[in-house]
């Protein structure tokens, strides 16, 4: 015996009102019979269709299935049960109505790995059921009959040994109800057909049995035909999908769920998006000011190969530095470390986007220009400003005559490089350019420095400027603060600029800007790698110590830094945690579309978990997008003029792309924690799409 029901019960609680389903329900069931269960609306038939189906629970009596008792099943045996046992054919269908009528029968089969010899099968049944013009039809775009038959189809590919019919003909015509009526008759050999029904005549024909109920209980149960004998193996299954298979089969079915519904999953891909970029915005913005480094370099540009040598004295003689270079074998050297980096202000001034900090570098292996050139390499996103940068160095006198520019999109700053001769020669000219001036209790900015005539030793004359009545006034110079001169005179004015320009006789313009004139600290040596420069420390003469300008040093407060930091990316874990919930709130209702697609799904055997893991791997889908999108908006901001945006680095990237892999998997889980537990029954019921 296939199946045997004995004193089965089924009550249902609703608000604290107890209904009864079912009451001592026994009947026996065997392959080839088709049974006809009939009643009055309430007496229970599709209580008895949903518990022979594992849709709903028994609370009394015993269901066996092939002599062994089932209310003992687990959940998980109960969806084995579903799996191997059971097709249904519903009243209103249940066809998942984004998807084709081939895929729908597909679902039905991913027992077979081979995606060809699926198709093959399922539009074998199609063409069985009368439906090959329509395989590439949505669900949608069919008729009432077309529904039931391709809901036939899938039962048919299902290939299980019950199948169960509740109310099949319940929405259709006449003609319609006839057809279905002989399908279900046609197919029904060595299976059992369970078919509910409140019009009987359709089935009459066809039916081996009939069984009446009245008010939960069975009032007739009525042999019309002895059903023939079952065919030796006949309701054998396949063994079920291992592991391995269930994964294929997630995959597979979270794919189908990406593709069928392209509104859901652009609209999905845009909230990642917009999220994205205002991830982006904040980690560019506020991620610089709030993020604090707990080590840097000893350089803000770590030039590879670069050595910054020091002397146990203090400082450095003229002449030593030959020595140093000869001993550690370098391919370049500068005597004044002062000079190989520095900071040069360009204040935002007429149409200019903004205001800059260029630094002057030397750096010998990636630019050696001569010594009337330099090259400015900037961000796309300043090139509105490219001839006003270029002007402040060109316009300045410190012989710089030519400018070559180099724009990126990776840039973080604006870089004038520049070569030897032009720092031994100029450096301290270039670095004066928009230097700092006090003039009694004001602070200015020099633009730049000339020799003027006519002028005695400490006194200076200033062009371009504002002031008014400060002849002999005392004036002191960031360039050289350890002296105070006077001014001469401040009427004079410039054509060729509008910066403010200090002349100087030419004894103290030397004596500021001539090299050497100074003691020199610290000395640097290049490298053509950092591994070159390493093993060169190693060389050094004794009394000298030399360090990489990229070597990583503890700021100061390292310790604060580091709490502030954890407390600032425990805030953005926070952030997103709450975006999360905020973006599942905004899609569960969306993503409810999927309810009933689960609960067919799991009427075609497709267990909760496969269902689970196939929209964990459909939201993943939906996030790939954003891998490619980020970069894109990234780059767009990056060129933007006056954005100050740099592409995005590697860092920010994979935290943010992290971020919103989290958030969508956020939703997923919350939706399949939501439908956990449900009961395909009332779920069907409901009907949501």
């Amino acid at each position: 015996m296939l199946l045997k029901l004995q004193n089965i019960g089924k009550i249902y609680d609703s608000n604290n009102i107890l209904t009864i389903g079912v009451r001592n329900v026994s009947l026996q069931f065997d392959l080839n019979e088709f049974v006809i269960i009939e009643g009055e609306s309430g007496a229970g038939k599709s209580t008895l269709l949903n518990i022979i189906g594992a849709n709903d629970t028994y609370e009394e009596g015993e269901l066996y299935f092939n002599g062994a008792e089932t209310s003992h099943y687990s959940a998980s045996e109960w969806e084995r049960y579903r799996e191997r046992n059971i097709s249904t054919v519903f009243q209103d269908f249940n066809i998942i109505e984004s998807l084709t009528v081939l895929e729908n029968v597909e679902l039905a089969l991913f027992r077979i790995d081979d995606v060809k010899e699926r198709k093959r099968v399922a539009r074998e049944l199609l063409a069985k059921v009368g439906l090959t013009a329509q395989t590439k039809q949505r669900g949608s775009e069919l008729s009432g009959g077309e529904k039931q038959r391709t809901v036939i189809a899938r039962a048919l590919a299902k290939n299980s040994p019950i199948i169960l019919a509740d109310e099949p003909t319940g929405n259709l015509d006449v003609k319609n109800s006839e057809e279905i009526a002989k399908l279900l008759k046609d197919v029904s050999k060595d299976k059992l057909v369970v078919v509910v029904t409140h019009n009987a005549a359709f089935f009459t024909p066809y039916a081996t049995r009939r069984v009446k109920l009245y008010d939960g209980k069975v009032s007739e149960d009525t042999t019309i035909e002895k059903p023939a004998p079952a065919a030796a193996g006949a309701g054998e299954r396949e063994a079920p999908a291992d592991k391995k298979r269930d994964l294929k089969n997630a995959a597979r079915l979270g794919i189908l769920n990406y593709k069928s519904r392209p509104r859901f999953t652009a609209m999905v891909s845009f909230a990642l998006l917009i999220c994205a970029v205002t991830l982006f915005i904040v980690l560019d913005v506020f991620g610089q000011s709030l993020i604090k480094p707990l080590k840097t370099t000893l350089d803000k540009v770590g030039i590879a190969g670069k050595v910054i040598v020091s002397n146990a004295g203090g400082t450095i003689a003229e002449g030593a530095l030959n020595e140093i270079s000869s001993a550690a074998g370098a391919g370049y050297t500068l005597a004044d470390r002062e000079l190989s980096e520095f900071e040069i202000a360009v204040p935002k001034t007429g149409g200019m986007l903004r205001a800059y900090t260029v630094t002057c570098v030397y750096a010998p292996y990636r630019y050696a220009p001569e010594a009337s050139e330099a090259v400015l390499v900037m961000p796309v996103s300043a090139s509105r400003d490219e001839a006003a940068l270029k002007s402040v160095f060109l316009n300045a006198g410190v012989g710089v005559e030519s400018v070559k520019t180099e724009k990126s999109l990776t840039a973080d700053g604006v870089y004038l490089y520049l070569g030897y001769d032009a720092l031994t020669d100029n450096g301290i000219k270039i670095r004066a350019i928009n230097s700092a001036m006090r003039l009694g209790e004001d602070d200015a900015t020099v633009y730049t420095f000339e020799i003027g005539e006519g002028l005695e030793a400490g006194q200076v004359n200033l062009i371009n400027s504002n002031y008014w009545d400060v002849k002999n006034k005392a004036v002191v110079f960031g360039v050289n603060a350890d002296k105070a001169y006077s001014v001469r005179d401040n009427n004079g004015t410039s054509d060729k600029t509008g910066g403010v320009v200090v002349q100087m006789n030419a004894e103290d313009y030397a004596a500021v800007f001539t090299a050497g004139a100074r003691p020199v600290n610290q000395s640097c040596l290049y490298f053509p790698s950092d591994a070159e420069a390493r093993a060169a420390i190693e060389k050094l003469p004794d009394g000298y110590i030399g360090m990489l300008s990229a070597s990583k040093i503890y700021v100061s407060g390292a310790g604060d830094a580091f709490t502030a930091n954890v407390l600032w990316y425990l805030a953005m874990i926070a952030g997103c945690i709450c975006f999360a919930v905020l973006i599942n709130v905004i899609f569960i209702r969306s993503i409810r579309i999927y309810n009933t697609d689960f609960a067919v799904y799991r009427t075609l055997g497709i267990s909760r978990k496969i269902s689970a893991r196939s929209l964990y791997m459909q939201m993943a889908l939906v996030f790939l997008p954003t891998l490619v999108l980020l970069p894109v908006v990234s780059l767009i901001a990056a060129v933007i003029p006056g954005s100050a945006m740099a592409f995005i680095g590697g860092g920010s990237y994979v935290f943010i792309e992290l971020a919103l892999l989290f958030i969508i998997e956020f939703v997923a889980f919350g939706f399949n924690k939501s439908i956990r537990g449900q009961s395909v029954r009332k779920v069907l019921r409901r009907g949501l799409k």
